[in-house]
């Protein structure tokens, strides 16, 4: 753990090499304030000692020395502000890069990989951790330098006015580091509960406010509400332990070391007085320069908590970095022409148990609609996942225009494959930035042209702004069959050669029903189409129908061939058509039933 810490350490010192210049400059106007800061006591020696006590009268010489003294003060202060200002400016570089990179790795993660981790704490580590990771750069390794070069400095001045005394000094660095490793050992499990713990907080607000609507409907506030207290109250309870190790081994117990070294200096010098001549300024600038030793190691305790919290932040971005990135097992840079594509005795599974995908072979020709069907879980938008290289199969073989798809380049397998999702996802931006998805070869031309064609130019023009309307992020504003639209004409706008649709029909509304449906006839035109669908009236015209039950096709056929066969295709349309009689049955009596009795499932 202690070589993965240092490790750490010296991954996130790399990230400062490009602006290793900026840093360096910074360094060494730290070395001139510290200078000018070491320089005032040893000033004020020369004044009390050969001019004060002996009554030397030289108002030229003294005010000189004045001059020099208030430089000293004025000096270390400007150079420490210009250091800091640099130091700051380099950091905030090192905290860009850091959260760029971790970003851009974020999105060539697999799909795997999104399916076990909490948003919340992906975004915690994208946001709090590197903003704790900078306090590292711009408060841990400023005062370590600066504490160095102030040791160096203090030490070589005790050296000459006593070297006896500093070498008795010494004694005491032993003592100092012990307390700081101590300090390190007993803070650093505490510092990454503490931060584990608001990870977990981050994602339970996370969840929180997207499920808002399911808490409010199904009383969930209270439970809630208790787990985000219990999470709470831990890290409060966290919090109180790093106080109390922090009250007990930063500042009193540098402050008792300061008292009796004080303490021992004045003895020192008592017992110096009875048989030699002590000067005044002498003892002066020793117990000076002996406030200014303990000062360091006080800067640098004080900051042994942030340097904690910095590393547990970097192991934890690290890890995300350290994620392998998504394994497409490119071998080749084929293209997309026709569109056909086969599965061949497919097997996939998620977690290496359960079989989503079982012995799977089927063919969809050049600009045919083939429709999947079945239960949740059958295994349908497994064949989805497969295709778009969300997930790698185990076994089998995929092929689109004969070539397996592992071959086929990332860019055309992205730009030929247009997916529709069930829960179309609405940007932050203008309705017409989510439909051209920022490509820069969509013009707003296209944009207008797609929309009509899959009708949802209607609607966005009633809209006050029209294709420049703000959505706000998950275009919760928005219809859910608005938003289903958008997706289409997202898609059009895209021009894929191959369209997949999973269950993109499973929630539209009443009022974008028909829409929707004219708008899919004009999907399909021209282009081969694996739908994965629950509604079944929306497939009744597809060419083929594959019928999935735990992993496996149990039937294949039309629509019209698997009616007269026995089997779950026939039971799946016979259920669908008993609801939709039933519920046409009761639309007549809704207006009629108590409002107590809705329920939200």
């Amino acid at each position: 753990m202690k070589a993965k810490r240092f490790a750490g350490l010296g991954r996130l010192l790399g990230y400062s090499r490009p602006y290793s210049k900026g840093f360096i400059t910074a360094f060494l106007l730290l070395m001139v304030a510290t200078a000018f800061e070491m320089a005032s006591p040893w000033v004020m020696k020369i004044i009390l000692d050969d001019y004060i006590v002996v009554g030397n009268n030289d108002i030229r010489t003294l005010a000189i020395l004045g001059v020099a003294l208030t430089s000293t003060y004025v000096g270390a202060s400007i150079f420490q502000y210009i250091q800091g200002v640099l130091f700051q400016d380099n950091a905030l570089e090192v905290i860009h890069d850091i959260r760029q990179k971790a970003f851009s790795h974020l999105l060539k993660l697999p799909m795997k990989y999104f399916d076990g981790e909490p948003t919340g704490r992906l975004v915690s580590r994208l946001t709090n951790d590197s903003e704790v990771i900078r306090q590292m750069f711009v408060g841990v390794i400023p005062a370590i330098l600066r504490g160095g070069l102030k040791l160096v400095g203090i030490f070589t001045a005790l050296a000459l006015l006593d070297f006896k005394l500093m070498l008795l000094m010494l004694v005491i660095v032993p003592i100092l580091l012990g307390s700081m490793r101590l300090y390190q050992t007993l803070s650093r499990p505490v510092v990454a509960g503490v931060r584990a713990r608001l990870a977990d907080i981050n994602t339970n607000i996370n969840e929180s406010l997207q499920g808002m609507p399911i808490i409010q409907a199904t009383n969930q506030e209270d439970h809630r509400r208790a787990q985000f207290a219990e999470n709470n109250k831990e890290w409060s309870l966290l919090r109180r332990k790093v106080i109390g190790i922090d009250s007990l081994l930063l500042m009193p117990f540098g402050h008792f070391l300061q008292t009796m070294a004080l303490a021992g200096i004045v003895a020192w010098f008592g017992w110096r007085a009875g048989f030699s001549v002590v000067e005044v300024g002498t003892i002066y600038a020793f117990i000076n320069y002996l406030a200014r030793f303990f000062e360091p190691f006080r800067q640098i305790s004080m900051q042994l908590g942030n340097l904690q919290q910095s590393l547990i932040a970097a192991e934890r971005v690290f890890e995300l970095l350290d994620e392998p990135e998504e394994s497409r097992q490119q071998t080749g840079n084929a293209s997309i022409s026709g569109g056909r594509m086969a599965f061949n005795n497919v097997s996939l599974s998620y977690d290496g148990k359960n079989q989503a995908l079982d012995n799977v072979s089927f063919t969809v020709e050049p600009g045919q609609f083939t429709a999947i069907v079945g239960h949740s879980g059958s295994g349908k938008s497994s064949v989805i996942n497969l295709l778009m290289r969300f997930y790698q199969h185990q076994q089998g073989d995929v092929l689109i225009d004969g070539q397996a798809l592992n071959n086929i380049s990332e860019s055309a397998l992205r730009d030929h494959l247009g997916l529709v999702f069930q829960e179309p996802y609405i940007f932050s931006g203008s309705l017409a930035e989510n439909i051209s998805l920022n490509h820069a070869d969509i013009n707003m031309n296209d944009v207008v042209s797609a929309a009509r064609k899959v009708h949802a130019d209607p609607f966005i023009q009633k809209l006050s702004d029209g294709y420049e309307h703000q959505p706000g992020a998950g275009g919760q504003a928005l219809s859910t069959g608005e938003r289903q639209l958008l997706s289409f004409a997202r898609t059009v706008a895209q021009n894929p050669r191959i369209l997949l649709l999973d269950e993109a029909t499973a929630n539209i509304d009443g009022e974008t029903e028909q829409s929707i449906k004219d708008a899919l006839i004009t999907l399909r035109s021209g282009r081969t189409t694996i739908a994965v669908a629950h509604r079944l009236s929306t497939i009744q015209d597809a060419d083929q129908i594959l019928v999935m039950d735990k992993g496996r096709i149990v039937q294949r056929g039309t629509h019209h061939e698997l009616l007269n066969q026995a089997g779950h295709y026939r039971d799946l349309y016979l259920s669908q058509q008993t609801k939709e009689q039933l519920h046409s049955a009761a639309e007549p009596f809704s207006n009629d039933i108590p409002s107590s009795s809705l329920v939200v499932a």
